[in-house]
């Protein structure tokens, strides 16, 4: 993620990666030890020692930091001068530092909650997928880069902490992020943005080849995410607002009748259903309603496929979309 942070807002770079502000993902670097799964989890809040980092003697407090995250400065030269020029620049950024007082406004007085929030939600997740490890929890700021919130790979974790806070609509907005997304880039969606990182990393990688294979791959993460959240509001763990979910409540039916009369559930051709599975503001091929439908009529169709098998989550990771569409009867 290669980031220049402006004081009239925020910029994609074409040229150096700061290693240190923003981030190298490489993670085969760490090590998960036996028997740790258990115990709280600790998240490593890199933002707070980078924004407290003393920057009159910058490069020795990174040099101090690398120590504890190393997966923020793996292959870094620590004597590049232009690159220690840029992350003081970084931290004293009227916009980082606005994004890091949200951040602690948030989640500084309670230190533990996330890492209590973490540890429950991980518990949940070992229910289903006893051989799962709890990782390793990094936090820092990514400056709003919304398309890589939550990071997860071999054991670690990556959460863009400041995506998580309340009071941010000003530099979303400044941003250019769309409200339809921008409503979702709260506290209240960091627990099912990890869920879904997680069930959608066991489920492992699978290029789909049809509507009903898409459908089915993102029904399977919504019950799971169902499983390991079970205070969450639907609409909220789905990505609806609340109207949103009742529309596709109420008009179920509607939208199976609607996919089965174009002949789409089988359909290969990405381009033919893709407002069935792309973000956006609303699908205009049926109005009123919203983007995404593949997640809602997965999920109902998943749901009904395990009530009439009796699937756990190992038997369902492993069914292939037209052994779940046949079973399950889905008839809306």
């Amino acid at each position: 993620m290669n980031l220049v942070f402006g004081r009239g807002g925020l910029f994609a770079a074409g040229g150096m990666v700061l290693l240190f502000a923003g981030m190298v993902f490489c993670v085969s670097c760490r090590e998960t030890g036996a028997g740790r799964e258990n115990a709280p989890v600790h998240v490593r809040r890199y933002e707070q020692a980078l924004m407290q980092a003393d920057t009159a003697h910058l490069q020795q407090a990174l040099a101090r930091m690398a120590a504890d995250f190393p997966l923020f400065f793996e292959g870094a030269d620590l004597s590049d001068t232009l690159g220690i020029r840029q992350i003081r620049f970084f931290i004293q950024d009227p916009v980082v530092k606005l994004l890091y007082q949200r951040v602690e406004a948030e989640y500084g007085a309670d230190s533990l909650r996330l890492g209590r929030d973490l540890s429950a939600l991980f518990s949940r997740v070992r229910e289903l997928e006893p051989g799962f490890s709890a990782p390793e929890v990094y936090t820092y700021i990514s400056c709003l880069d919304y398309r890589h919130r939550v990071l997860y790979q071999d054991s670690v974790l990556v959460i863009s902490i400041d995506l998580y806070v309340e009071g941010n609509q000003d530099l979303l907005d400044e941003a250019g992020i769309p409200r339809y997304l921008s409503r979702r880039l709260n506290a209240g969606y960091l627990r099912p943005d990890v869920a879904r990182a997680l069930g959608s990393a066991l489920l492992g990688k699978k290029e789909p080849s049809s509507l009903l294979d898409n459908i089915v791959e993102q029904g399977k993460v919504m019950w799971f995410m169902r499983q390991v959240l079970p205070d969450v509001p639907a609409f909220a763990l789905i990505g609806y607002t609340e109207e949103q979910y009742e529309w596709c409540r109420a008009n179920e039916a509607r939208i199976w009748h609607y996919l089965v009369q174009q002949d789409l559930i089988f359909e290969t051709n990405p381009f033919e259903y893709r407002y069935f599975v792309n973000d956006g503001p609303f699908n205009p091929m049926m109005p009123g309603a919203p983007a995404r439908l593949a997640r809602f009529v997965g999920w109902q169709m998943v749901d009904a496929y395990v009530r009439q098998s009796g699937a756990d989550w190992r038997v369902l990771r492993q069914a292939d979309a037209r052994t779940v569409l046949e079973v399950s009867r889905y008839k809306p």
